[in-house]
């Protein structure tokens, strides 16, 4: 579509055409012609016919010449806009793809790491008249598993009245009696003496996991004398990460990075928006990413998540930020009223899902 300085141009275009023609016209009605010899009686004509078409004619043309070429600059000016915009566009698309690349890419590792990780759990088990120390290792979903269930026995130890530091003269003289009172008495046939033993050895193991976490008396008596269970919760989880960091300490790093640098490159393009449909397909694009996070992490890596940012701040912070605790329930703590120590953090209940999924129903 033709611009208003174009228009204006072959306008005088146009009027330099006519007003060759009329003059031309006018100038054959007059008996001159430019075709015959020309003597000295015409020289002073033709130099006024030159020059009315030098100084009308040859103006207005070069009036149009100027418009035009004006135009012609206009429409470059564009042009050179419009390629800029799209190597704009096209740097745009191609950091987005480098991103997408590094990011998909550290999601890979993260899930690598999560298959590798093993750890070796210790615990007694029952032999004869006495026990046995033994160990068993586990790796990727079952290791995290594990790690949720130690912390559930060092809950069990902080919550006791009394501490029992473990001692293993005691211990297999205690069992030697036991089954010394159990082959010389009358066994009563109504009682469930396989759940009394598995009490038994249960409350030993949890002896034994102060020998192995080294956990001092005084350090219980003083998370349980705060008003809270946070400093307790600290405790436990310090207790898990110092015995088991070579493997929590890298996964849990490696996993901070990747919503660190999710969380960075979204400034950045939030910094770079000039309009708020912008910011919508921004927030949109990094929704979907973050939901590629929250599916690879299982309920017992989320239970670990949640106590590893009571004592790692900055991880809380974007966790926090970014929702990663939501599909995690209050059940799956240690205790409820655990999710209290993380401000911010929307944890559900079982009923609070029952009530979702009931309420079209009603």
């Amino acid at each position: 579509m033709k611009t208003l300085i174009e228009k204006l141009a072959w306008i005088c275009i146009g009027i330099g055409c006519i007003v060759f023609l009329i003059y031309i016209i006018k100038l054959g009605k007059s008996d001159y012609t430019l075709i015959r010899q020309i003597g000295d009686s015409d020289i002073e004509r033709t130099g006024q016919i030159g020059d009315f078409f030098g100084g009308i004619v040859g103006s207005i043309w070069a009036l149009a010449g100027v418009l035009l070429y004006f135009s012609a600059l206009k429409l470059q000016s564009k042009e050179i806009a419009n390629q800029i915009n799209e190597m704009n566009e096209n740097k745009k698309l191609m950091s987005q793809q480098q991103f997408e690349t590094t990011f998909f890419n550290l999601l890979k590792t993260q899930q690598e790491l999560k298959n590798d990780i093993k750890g070796t759990f210790n615990y007694i088990g029952r032999h004869n008249t006495s026990f046995n120390y033994l160990s068993k290792e586990y790796s990727a979903g079952d290791f995290f598993i594990c790690i949720v269930n130690e912390m559930r026995k060092l809950y069990a130890i902080y919550k006791k009245e009394k501490f029992e530091r473990w001692d293993e003269s005691y211990v297999k003289n205690y069992l030697y009696q036991y089954y010394e009172e159990r082959e010389n008495g009358d066994d009563d046939p109504s009682y469930d003496y396989q759940t009394e033993i598995n009490q038994i050895f249960y409350f030993l193991n949890l002896s034994y996991l102060t020998s192995l976490y080294s956990i001092k008396k005084e350090t219980i008596e003083k998370a349980q004398n705060k008003e809270t269970e946070e400093l307790m919760c600290k405790c436990i989880y310090g207790h898990i990460f110092l015995r088991y960091q070579n493997e929590l300490g890298h996964y849990c790093r490696h996993l901070y990075n990747i919503v660190k640098f999710l969380d960075k490159e979204k400034t950045k393009c939030i910094a770079d928006i000039k309009n708020n449909t912008e910011l919508d397909s921004i927030e949109k694009r990094f929704s979907g990413y973050f939901s590629f996070v929250h599916s690879m992490l299982s309920t017992s890596e989320l239970c670990v998540l949640f106590y590893n940012s009571l004592i790692f701040p900055n991880a809380k912070e974007l966790y926090v930020k970014y929702h990663l605790f939501d599909n995690l329930l209050q059940e799956n703590l240690l205790k409820k009223r655990h999710a209290q120590f993380i401000t911010g953090a929307t944890l559900k209940t079982g009923k609070d899902i029952f009530q979702e999924i009931v309420k079209d129903m009603v």
